[in-house]
């Protein structure tokens, strides 16, 4: 299991749909799924938080929405795949609760911890790529892109610096979980830099199950 985090506009979904091409290259099966998403459920929730401008959602209510589609892809999909030998790539997973609700919202980060850990029944990746970029370079590569900016982006730069702020102490807090990756280098060289690094975990964690 395979988590990509950071903000909008840093590379993460490039670089996970990079890694999936890649593993699929090498014969191991894998699927990439968003979060909120992935599901009939979250579908319709994501809808809800990025594209219903009309609607205003307080900021435990939208923790709590994104839980409730965590929740349904673990058990609808990820738990599944993994039972079945795929590897999972996570597009987003609750660091970026931690990030953007805590961080950016102010809910306790405990009370976000204890929730995710409930809503994903205590599931934590192998590896966390948290992929870093500079906030006016992120948003001019959306601007670029021609992407409107849905409601979590549309936000005020304070906010963005908070959401930043609270990626890098997950990493902090999780060093053997977390790489962090310059989202400003070239995109082949991220892609190889993530590619050598999950191998290399595969490799570790079978040898860890191998071992008498």
């Amino acid at each position: 299991m395979i988590a990509f985090e950071g903000i909008d506009g840093s590379g993460k979904t490039t670089q996970a749909m990079e890694l999936s091409k890649r593993l699929e290259e090498e014969g191991i099966p894998n699927e990439v799924v968003r979060d909120p998403g992935g599901t009939r459920l979250g579908e319709g929730v994501r809808e809800l938080l990025l594209h219903r401008s009309d609607l205003i959602i307080r900021p435990l209510a939208e923790f709590l929405l994104f839980s409730a589609s965590r929740a349904q892809l673990i058990e609808e999909k990820v738990t599944p795949m993994i039972q079945a030998g795929k590897t999972v790539i996570l597009d987003r997973y609750f660091y970026s609760s931690i990030a953007y609700q805590g961080f950016g919202r102010h809910i306790p980060i405990d009370e976000i911890e204890s929730v995710s850990r409930f809503a994903t029944g205590g599931l934590l990746p192998d590896i966390v790529f948290l992929v870093e970029l500079d906030l006016d370079t992120a948003m001019k590569r959306r601007e670029d892109a021609g992407r409107q900016a849905d409601r979590m982006e549309d936000a005020e730069i304070r906010f963005f610096k908070d959401v930043i702020s609270g990626f890098k102490e997950c990493a902090r807090r999780d060093p053997g979980r977390f790489v962090i990756v310059d989202g400003s280098a070239p995109i082949v060289n991220i892609s190889e830099r993530i590619y050598n690094d999950v191998t290399n975990r595969i490799k570790n964690l079978a040898e860890e199950r191998n071992a008498p």
